[in-house]
């Protein structure tokens, strides 16, 4: 997940079981899940970003039925993952990032974060505005697979960077959030964006796929 981690940002979390394997995925983030209040305490979904060493990160994301999307268990999910990207003012999260190990990632990159970017690296890396967007059970195929390298971070290597080939353009298809299918192309940065998130669905981290001797502070 390509995210802007604000500074001097304390990321904790409550230990987690690395032995015992829950009976299933929304069963046991259904009750914490749908809490009235977004807490941090009763387990996965978080609000904070899970960091590595956690399991939870290294697993290979479920599908989401398609009937249920719409329950309160799914809804409440995508809340809290919305909460959290905007928590750390993040232009990307998956689920597993937040304990819940579903085949969900979140795309934004707002005005603002745009604006953070000196006019040189916009133009350099194509940075465009992305409006908010949810994906469910993504897939991805390569439109144009010449690489381009640039530097990432991830909120799930808190204060960490290092340089990650990505391919020039995809082509995403996955259902919203209301379980209606959608598709989208997309190229350079907003390509990295999606293709760094759906990494985090099948258990890679950045760090996997890094430049060597890249990796920095």
């Amino acid at each position: 997940m390509l995210l802007k981690v604000p500074k001097y940002v304390l990321i904790t979390q409550p230990c987690r079981s690395l032995v015992k394997k829950p009976r299933g995925v929304l069963s046991k983030v259904a009750s914490s899940a749908t809490s009235k209040a977004l807490r941090d305490d009763r387990g996965p979904p978080y609000t904070h970003f899970v960091q590595i060493g956690d399991p939870v990160l290294r697993e290979r994301c479920s599908p989401v039925p398609k009937e249920e999307i719409n329950t309160k268990e799914i809804q409440a999910i995508l809340q809290h993952m919305i909460y959290t990207l905007e928590r750390y003012d993040g232009v990307g999260i998956s689920a597993p990032q937040i304990g819940v190990p579903l085949q969900i990632i979140a795309i934004q990159f707002t005005r603002q974060q745009l604006d953070t970017w000196s006019d040189k690296i916009r133009e350099e890396r194509k940075m465009e505005e992305i409006p908010r967007q949810i994906f469910i059970n993504p897939s991805i195929s390569v439109l144009d697979n010449s690489q381009i390298t640039e530097r990432e971070g991830c909120c799930s290597l808190h204060g960490l960077s290092c340089r990650v080939s990505r391919f020039a353009t995809i082509k995403l298809k996955a259902l919203d959030h209301t379980g209606d299918e959608v598709e989208l192309t997309a190229s350079n940065w907003t390509s990295r964006i999606i293709q760094h998130e759906m990494d985090h669905l099948n258990g890679t981290l950045i760090s996997d796929k890094m430049e060597p001797a890249s990796l920095s502070m």
